[in-house]
């Protein structure tokens, strides 16, 4: 059995098949570009920030890093004390639990894409989730019958919000935000680096990334969409402005028993690996919704994912099929800068 997380070996894995393009040329008049890195939320975290002034620089990455961790401990399935482990630890019964207004607007996101996909992205996959146990020294495969029985769990639509209140219909379930959390916590961090008067910059969380500003005085941040399995050839590569960038990927977080890949993507509908996809990327105006978006585009695969992501204003994806093959939104092709 071989296991393989995110932060196992050389840097490029840290941020899977997103990564900046000659990030070392990007210096503007009197800019210097900064650049700090930080293990948060399972995954490490590059902040590259072009600024003149060094203390601002410094306290302003300071800040976005510890808004980041302040999210984990908000919505961290991991961590026992966080509010949403006390949320899925108390919410039962329909009993109705007031929660803070970063964990309201993480799950009312995730309802929200949960409707549109049809379930493709469902938050409430905490049971399944659980028993694959993917952080496991040496992780094994489920129980068959305990997977299906935590399938009957997931459905968001058991999920109720009243006001600023939040309960779980249904005993048994748990919410996990895994697919859409880091995603939010990309955005706040890209605000508070803007509020502080970062005029250019990008933050890369594991391949979920926003950049805003110009890298040089008229050039965007140029970016890279790495194949999933030759990280050293690059598929697509384009203009990044004041957008989001996110990727999910069969090689992030997986272990392989029985030369089969097992990864963290989980349908679902049935609590196992989707098996069609190697990777899909979406583009969008949030790193929450395009986080959010590139799970349903690979839980859907090429057909129906590319779909819901034609039928939303300002999207753009593209997909990679387990046989190498890719598939785009209509209006991919006709992103700034765009080589494929």
């Amino acid at each position: 059995m071989f296991f393989k997380l995110p932060h196992s070996s050389v840097l490029y894995q840290y941020f899977l098949i997103i990564l900046c393009l000659s990030l070392t040329s990007c210096e503007l008049k009197n800019q210097k570009v900064i650049k700090r890195t930080q293990f948060i939320m399972g995954t490490l975290v590059e902040i590259t920030i072009q600024e003149s002034d060094n203390d601002l620089a410094q306290h302003a990455i300071n800040k976005s890093f510890n808004e980041m961790s302040r999210l984990e401990k908000i919505m961290s399935t991991y961590l026992p004390n966080s509010e949403l482990s006390q949320l899925n630890t108390l919410a039962r019964r329909e009993t109705k639990i007031t929660v803070s207004s970063d964990l309201l607007k993480v799950i009312q996101r995730g309802v929200h894409w949960g409707k549109l996909s049809n379930g493709a992205i469902d938050i409430t996959i905490g049971p399944a989730v659980k028993l694959w146990e993917f952080n496991a020294e040496t992780p094994t495969l489920p129980d068959a019958d305990k997977l299906q029985e935590a399938t009957s769990f997931i459905d968001y639509k058991n999920i109720a919000i009243d006001g600023s209140s939040v309960s779980l219909k249904k005993t048994g379930m748990s919410l996990h935000l895994g697919a859409i959390g880091k995603g939010y916590a990309v955005d706040q961090a890209i605000g508070i680096l803007k509020k502080m008067g970062v005029k250019s910059g990008l933050v890369n969380a594991g391949g979920d990334l926003m950049a805003f500003g110009l890298k040089k005085e008229t050039e965007a941040w140029h970016i890279g969409i790495q194949h999933p399995r030759k990280p050293e050839k690059i598929i697509a590569s384009l203009d990044v402005r004041d957008k989001a960038v996110a990727t999910s990927g069969d090689y992030q977080r997986y272990f392989i028993k029985d030369k089969v890949r097992f990864h963290h993507i989980l349908n679902p509908k049935d609590g196992w690996p989707e098996n069609q996809t190697m990777s899909a990327t979406v583009i969008a105006d949030t790193v929450m919704d395009a986080d959010a978006l590139s799970t349903a585009l690979f839980i859907l695969g090429p057909n129906k994912g590319i779909g819901l992501i034609n039928s939303l204003e300002g999207v753009e994806g593209m997909i990679l099929s387990k046989l190498g093959s890719a598939s785009y939104s209509s209006g991919f092709r006709n992103l700034p800068g765009l080589s494929l």
